[in-house]
C-alpha cells in the first residue's frame, strides 16, 4: 500500500488539496508520492516523476514521531526535469503506525506575491533566464582594480532583464534567495576561467543573503566550489546581505570563520543601513564594510561626513577594508579620499557589465 493509500493520509491530502501553500508528500524510501495544486503551479507540472528530493535526515525521535510527529526547516536539494536547486521548506514527519513515517514537505512563502517570485525564478532557472552582471571596484587614489562584484540578473520569457526591485526582494524577504545559488556559481565558472587564462588578480564576490550563508549545507557548497574550480586564497569572496537574519551571531561567527580560514574574505554589505550594525564588526570576522550608497547621495552634509569619518575610524582600528558604494561624481570621489576612505564603486567609474563585454577591457 502507498503512503496515498492510507486513510489517514487521505484525510490530510483532502484538506491541503487547495491550500494556498505548495505541498507535497515525499515518502521515506525515496520519491514524491503527491503534490497539491499549488505546487503543480509553482513548479509547473502535474507529473510526479519530474520531482525528486534529496534523502531527508530525521530530525525526530522514534518515540516523538509515533506520537505526534515532528516539524523542522531545512533547505532542501530538490530535482526539477533537468535542474537543481536549493528550497527552503518546513518538514513535516508524520507517523503512519509504528514502523513507518513519511514526510509532508511545505514551501515556505509567505504570501501570494512570493508564491509568484518563486514560480519565476524557478522558471528562470530552468530556462536558463539567468545571468551575471559585474561591476568593478577601485582603488580611488590609484584608480588601480582592486575587485568585483557580481550582480545577480534574470529575464522574463522576451529576453529582457526583470527589475531587480520587482523580484529579488521577494525571493530574498522570503529567504527564498538559495534558490539561485547553485545557478549563481554555475555562471562565476566563467570568470574565474577567464581570470586564470589571463592572470588577473581581483577578489570576485558573490551577494548572498544571511538566511543562505546560514543554512547547514552552505560552506561545504562554497568550499567545494572553491576546490572544484582550483581557486587560490582570495580569488572568491562573499557579500553578505539581509543581515537582520543573523539571529545566531555565535553560529554565524563559527560559519565565516570557516569560509575566512579557507581564503574567502566576508564583505559586510549596505552597512549603514537597514540592519547594518556595529556589532556585526566585533562578533563577526568581516574583511571589508562597504558604506551603503546613501552616504554617496549625501556625502557632501556635513552630518555624513562625519559618520564617515567615524566608520574609518572604527575600520583603521580594526584593520577592515572599507569602500563606498553609488559614487557618481568625480567630487564625491573626492570627499571619499578626504575623509579617508580609498575604495569605492559607482556609475562614476564603472556601470555593470555582463561577461562578454566586460573581458574586453582587459
Amino acid at each position: 500500500m502507498t503512503i496515498i493509500e492510507d486513510q489517514q493520509a487521505k484525510y490530510l491530502i483532502k484538506s491541503l488539496q487547495h491550500h494556498p501553500s505548495p505541498y507535497l508528500i515525499f515518502c521515506k524510501d525515496g520519491g514524491v508520492e503527491w503534490m497539491n495544486q499549488s505546487a503543480q503551479y509553482v513548479f509547473d507540472t502535474s507529473a510526479i516523476d519530474d520531482i525528486a528530493i534529496a534523502p531527508i535526515i530525521s530530525h525526530g525521535t522514534s518515540k516523538k514521531i509515533e506520537a505526534i510527529g515532528s516539524s523542522f526547516q531545512s533547505d532542501l536539494e530538490l530535482s526539477l526535469r533537468e535542474i537543481k536547486f536549493l528550497l527552503r521548506s518546513r518538514v513535516h514527519e508524520i507517523p503512519l503506525d509504528k514502523e513507518e513515517s513519511f514526510f509532508l514537505i511545505e514551501v515556505l512563502a509567505q504570501s501570494e506575491a512570493a508564491l509568484e517570485a518563486l514560480k519565476n525564478t524557478i522558471s528562470c532557472l530552468e530556462n536558463d533566464r539567468i545571468d551575471m552582471a559585474y561591476q568593478k571596484q577601485y582603488d580611488l587614489a590609484s584608480g588601480d582594480l582592486v575587485s568585483v562584484e557580481t550582480l545577480l540578473r534574470l529575464r522574463d520569457e522576451k529576453g529582457d532583464i526583470i527589475p531587480n526591485d520587482k523580484l529579488i526582494p521577494l525571493v530574498e524577504g522570503e529567504s527564498l534567495f538559495s534558490l539561485v545559488v547553485l545557478a549563481s556559481m554555475q555562471k562565476l565558472k566563467e570568470v574565474f576561467a577567464f581570470k586564470k587564462e589571463r592572470k588577473l588578480d581581483f577578489t570576485v564576490y558573490l551577494n548572498v543573503s544571511a538566511y543562505t550563508a546560514m543554512q547547514e549545507n552552505f560552506c561545504k557548497i562554497i568550499l567545494d566550489f572553491v576546490e572544484e574550480n582550483d581557486l587560490k586564497s582570495g580569488d572568491l569572496g562573499l557579500e553578505i546581505t539581509e543581515t537582520a537574519e543573523l539571529e545566531d551571531r555565535s553560529r554565524a561567527a563559527d560559519y565565516f570563520e570557516k569560509l575566512k580560514s579557507h581564503g574567502i574574505p566576508l564583505a559586510l554589505d549596505d552597512f549603514g543601513a537597514g540592519y547594518s550594525s556595529l556589532s556585526y564588526l566585533r562578533d563577526l570576522p568581516i574583511s571589508l564594510v562597504k558604506l551603503d550608497k546613501d552616504f554617496s547621495r549625501t556625502v557632501s552634509e556635513q552630518d555624513t561626513q562625519e559618520l564617515v569619518k567615524f566608520v574609518v575610524s572604527i575600520c583603521k582600528n580594526m584593520e577592515l577594508d572599507m569602500l563606498a558604494e553609488g559614487i557618481e561624481t568625480i567630487e564625491q570621489q573626492e570627499t571619499f579620499l578626504k575623509l579617508g576612505c580609498n575604495n569605492g564603486q559607482g556609475y562614476y567609474h564603472h556601470r555593470p557589465q555582463f561577461l562578454e563585454e566586460f573581458k574586453e577591457e582587459f
